[in-house]
């Protein structure tokens, strides 16, 4: 594997030994990676095995220019991380809304400890926050419309709060800061009976953040809003594999 590449992947034509691991940085990466690289079900969809495989994912996702879940995305992330010198883990969430998958699957997210203080770092999962979050601090920010907040919780553990259009605030999940491998998710994927499970319930979601807005593709209908301008149109599945290649640049 080539950081290089998975930096140009990312969007950053810097080199490697150039990027110090500052909060700075983290942030312009943080960012990068999620204004590049979709969060994508696809693989759910035509019933291909995902893999915690950090060569596969590499493959995946910057050789096939493919996107990928929370486990594919955040494992490459937190293996460049590191690379650059990070001090920098897995963590394990549990995730508030089921709608979309289920109750019993896990999200996997990470934490990066800079000057002593430690970060939430999430760049697959889908609309969320875009920056790291300290876990010690009150700091609110801001994208497409929605608050963001840590929360400490009763159980030692933290919460990522989140607050749409000033409705109040809500959990978007949970977790605590023990730090997980892929040995400890292997089992989503390893457990057939598991996998045919969520990979039956979840439905097409492809999704990418723009500087200023979203587009997502479901089943049959795209969105696409940046800053005021607001579209939403119906898709055939026939027509479907043009979508993804002309606003997601996905190649199948």
């Amino acid at each position: 594997m080539e950081i290089g590449k998975i930096l140009e992947r990312i969007g950053i034509d810097d080199e490697p030994s150039s990027i110090n691991p500052t909060f700075e940085n983290l942030k312009k990466l943080q960012e990068s990676y999620i204004l590049n690289v979709p969060y994508e079900n696809l693989d759910f969809i035509f019933k291909k095995e995902f893999s915690v495989n950090i060569l596969k994912i590499y493959e995946k996702i910057v050789c096939n220019n493919r996107g990928g879940i929370c486990y594919e995305s955040n494992t490459l992330f937190v293996y460049l991380l590191k690379y650059l010198g990070y001090d920098a883990k897995m963590i394990f969430a549990k995730v508030e809304d089921t709608s979309y998958i289920g109750a019993n699957y896990p999200h996997l997210a990470l934490l990066v400890t800079i000057d002593n203080k430690d970060y939430l770092v999430d760049v697959a999962n889908g609309r969320n926050v875009r920056v790291p979050l300290a876990l010690d601090e009150d700091t609110i920010v801001e994208s497409e419309d929605i608050q963001y907040q840590i929360q400490a919780c009763a159980n030692g553990e933290y919460a990522l709060m989140y607050n749409y259009k000033s409705k109040g605030w809500q959990v978007r999940y949970q977790f605590s800061t023990k730090k997980k491998s892929v040995k400890d998710f292997s089992c989503v994927f390893e457990d057939k009976k598991n996998y045919e499970q969520f990979s039956s319930y979840a439905p097409l979601l492809v999704t990418k953040a723009l500087k200023d807005g979203r587009i997502t593709l479901t089943n049959d209908m795209i969105t696409y809003k940046e800053n005021s301008d607001k579209r939403v149109w119906g898709i055939s599945l026939e027509n479907r594999a043009e979508v993804l290649r002309d606003y997601f640049n996905i190649q199948l």
